[in-house]
């Protein structure tokens, strides 16, 4: 069902001191960098046995309590909506570390168990000694004012379904297979996203299933899976992917474990997209279509055109908000924004 034409390139040899930006950048696509991470020390225990780095994390646990997403066995490992699509078919509470693998290890020996899945813990709060020793080296300019944040993923088998992120990733595969399903962002309309609110992480997801397509209800989603990039990672690998693609995880064994690196390629003042868009919603898209259309031709030429070329016939002490943006510059648009609001 899958084009499998569209290769996730790989590179090989690739240590965490020898990541090689400039060239993950430019293509512009995920790149799978093998054995990246395999000198891990949780990547070798692993290699061993996963209870026993599940020993490691509860020995350097910080004790503090974090979500976790418990489903029934009907779920099949797949946590997303309930078929309302007013809330999701997985329950959610806090909880410790020494729990949730008590809870894992009293159904190993069962085909029919629950599922239990931990997102999106910052590493260095959940297990600040691991964080030192699990690392790369971030050595680029752009992340001279975006330091990445180092996550741990941890539980049963999952499916997370098919999302974005605004961050890039490199997403790091440390227990348990993985397989990432990923479609560039033009892909969006033929994905058939769910509710904006509320999302089972976050971020808005599919609706549909990817491993049991259903074309009746979603025929685009051909279009996508046609579309799609796959990329299998063993323990040690880890994927790159750019900011704004979407993604299907899924976790294959019994117990998996996955450490990602997130991070921001621009200025932090620059504020947050999402926020135009449902800005944008609220005020442009009941609109007459008429009206659309000439809205949709200044957003061309004052947001995805060419910067330079909107201001090089103004002279420059009148550019205003057509300036280069700056924090200073930011700052003024947020205030005007904040007036224009409150009226």
């Amino acid at each position: 069902m899958i084009n499998g034409e569209n290769k996730v390139p790989v590179l090989e040899g690739i240590t965490p001191q020898t990541i090689p930006y400039d060239e993950l950048f430019s293509k512009g696509k995920p790149v799978i960098l093998k054995g990246l991470v395999k000198d891990w020390p949780l990547v070798k225990t692993g290699q061993q046995s996963p209870d026993q780095v599940m020993e490691q994390l509860e020995l350097h646990y910080s004790k503090r309590p974090m979500l976790v997403y418990k489903g029934s066995p009907e779920i099949k490992a797949r946590f997303g909506y309930n078929k309302s699509c007013t809330g999701f078919n997985f329950t959610s509470e806090r909880t410790t570390i020494p729990e949730v693998f008590d809870a894992i290890r009293s159904q190993l020996d069962q085909d029919k168990h629950d599922y239990l899945y931990i997102n999106s813990l910052r590493l260095d709060e959940g297990f600040p000694k691991l964080s030192q020793t699990h690392q790369l080296a971030f050595e680029h300019p752009e992340f001279n004012n975006n330091q990445p944040v180092a996550k741990i993923w941890l539980g049963t088998e999952s499916v997370a379904a098919a999302h974005f992120d605004q961050p890039k990733n490199i997403a790091c595969c440390v227990v348990g297979k993985r397989r990432f399903t990923l479609f560039p962002p033009n892909q969006i309309r033929n994905l058939y996203p769910g509710p904006l609110s509320p999302t089972p992480g976050g971020q808005v997801v599919t609706l549909a299933d990817l491993s049991k397509p259903d074309f009746n209800r979603f025929p685009r989603l051909k279009d996508a899976l046609e579309n799609a990039y796959i990329a299998d990672l063993e323990p040690g690998d880890a994927l790159y992917y750019p900011s704004m693609w979407w993604h299907e995880v899924q976790a294959f064994d019994r117990f998996n474990a996955m450490v990602n690196f997130w991070w921001m390629s621009t200025a932090p003042f620059l504020g947050n997209p999402m926020d135009v868009l449902m800005h944008a919603m609220m005020s442009v898209r009941d609109r007459p279509a008429k009206e659309k259309e000439a809205w949709r031709a200044l957003f061309d030429y004052y947001i995805f055109d060419d910067a330079e070329s909107v201001r090089a016939h103004l002279p420059p002490e009148s550019h205003g908000a057509l300036a280069t943006m700056d924090e200073d510059q930011s700052r003024r648009l947020r205030a005007m924004l904040r007036n224009n609001l409150n009226r």
